[in-house]
């Protein structure tokens, strides 16, 4: 659900034996080792740089050699917390969003398109629209683009990107339409969890990347896209998408 408590009684994310409280688990247990595994090679690496330089460069060495470890195990829990939490990504995603509202965008969330049911996130631009979806994975789950298909895993997503195509073209005939100017819609996926194969990819007219990406990536395709005004076309989505009163779809089927 949009803006979902991580202690409600009913997240079975939370509970249990779930995947993600096994992997909870295991990740404290292992805490003890990854910490002797990273002094072993920090001592490593202080060695062989007093050897071939000298006591400052190899302190300094494993000094950076420590942080950069630390950076990368936060950034890694960091893209894991939805999933490990049971969240949809929904609310992480509309915090991000609000950069775009500082830049004169529209930020709408949780809009009802008919034929397809909740959408989570609209960004209104000039003469241009961007719908913004949200995927959680566990941290197993790679994806992979390969010639324009989704794989999660060994398993195609095709029929999940052809219905995200559908519902931009539906959306953009319909504004189109009702407008009498051409508007452009395009689809967003945010990331959350999993192990995606690139920054940045395309299935079929699909972007998919990490929500932090998603903000500078809309602004920088945006300026100057289309006829009609931000307000112009605000003012349309809010006429023919009301706002949905259940909560938010958190993954793709």
């Amino acid at each position: 659900m949009f803006g979902n408590n991580i202690y409600q009684s009913d997240n079975a994310a939370l509970v249990g034996n779930s995947p993600q409280q096994v992997h909870e688990r295991l990740w404290l247990e292992g805490r003890e080792r990854r910490w002797k595994a990273r002094a072993r090679n920090a001592a490593i690496l202080l060695a062989l740089a007093w050897w071939l330089t000298n006591p400052v460069i190899a302190v300094v060495a494993g000094l950076v050699y420590l942080a950069a470890d630390l950076l990368f195990e936060a950034q890694r829990r960091l893209t894991t917390r939805v999933w490990r939490r049971g969240e949809s990504g929904a609310a992480h995603t509309a915090r991000l969003l609000r950069l775009l509202e500082l830049r004169g965008y529209t930020v709408l969330h949780r809009r009802v398109v008919p034929g397809y049911g909740p959408f989570p996130h609209l960004v209104v631009g000039d003469g241009r629209i961007w719908l913004v979806e949200n995927q959680v994975y566990s941290p197993e789950d790679t994806l992979l683009s390969v010639k324009g298909r989704l794989f999660v895993g060994k398993e195609s997503r095709a029929h999940v990107i052809a219905g995200l195509e559908k519902l931009a073209q539906s959306v953009s005939e319909t504004l189109s339409s009702d407008l009498g100017l051409p508007v452009k819609a395009s689809i967003i996926v945010a990331i959350h969890g999993g192990q995606p194969k690139d920054t940045r990819m395309t299935a079929g007219g699909v972007i998919l990347m990490r929500p932090w990406r998603i903000p500078s990536w809309i602004h920088r395709r945006s300026r100057g896209s289309g006829a009609a005004s931000v307000q112009e076309l605000t003012a349309r989505v809010l006429r023919l998408y009301g706002p949905s009163l259940q909560g938010l779809r958190g993954e793709l089927d």
